[in-house]
Formats: structure tokens, sequence, C-alpha cells
């Protein structure tokens, strides 16, 4: 790919928009992983005692358990939530780029 193509993919409205999608998605899953995993550490931190505590009386469970699996599950939820946009609206706004280009319209 010559600096001409470069710059014709780089200009295009197309291309400018996914990448500001990418962009905003991939800041606003980093904030909300970064707050769940900097709370649960102070969480552990402050207040280690809380994950021994049973979830009700009668409960063998403790509090900690379920913190753990929150985390099992919102890391491939949210890995899955990205994938399911990239290969989605984000494919099809880079296919509509290339085909702009590869004809001639850009």
């Amino acid at each position: 790919m010559d600096e001409a193509q470069i710059q014709r993919v780089m200009n295009h409205p197309e291309f400018q928009s996914m990448a500001k999608k990418k962009t905003s998605l991939g800041l606003i899953f980093t904030i909300i992983t970064l707050v769940f995993w900097f709370g649960y550490l102070l969480l552990v931190g402050f207040n280690p005692s809380m994950f021994a505590k049973p979830v009700s009386a009668g409960s063998m469970t403790p509090v900690g358990f379920y913190i753990v699996v929150a985390f099992i599950i919102f890391v491939p939820l949210i890995t899955w939530i990205y994938v399911k946009k990239a290969n989605g609206e984000f494919d099809t706004m880079t296919r509509k780029v290339i085909d702009d280009i590869n004809s001639g319209k850009v």
C-alpha cells in the first residue's frame, strides 16, 4: 500500500467514524474494567474480612465467592460484546472503506 492509498483511507469519512467508535468503545470498556478491578482491590485491601462472611445467616457460601464469579463472568462478557461489535459493525464499515478505495470513489 503506497502513501496515496494510506491517505485516502485515513481521509475516508467512514474510516474516521469507525476509528472514533472503536476508540470510544475501547476507552469505555477500559474504564469499566479498571473501576471493577480497582474496586475489588480496594475492597480486599480495606475490608478483607467481608470476603469470608456468608451471604446470609444460614448460608455456607461466602461473599468473596460471588465476587470472583462476577469477575469470571464479567471478563468474557465484555470481550464477547467487543468481538460482536467488531465482527459486525466495524467489519461492515471496513468493507465499505475498502470497496470505496478499490472502486476509485475516494
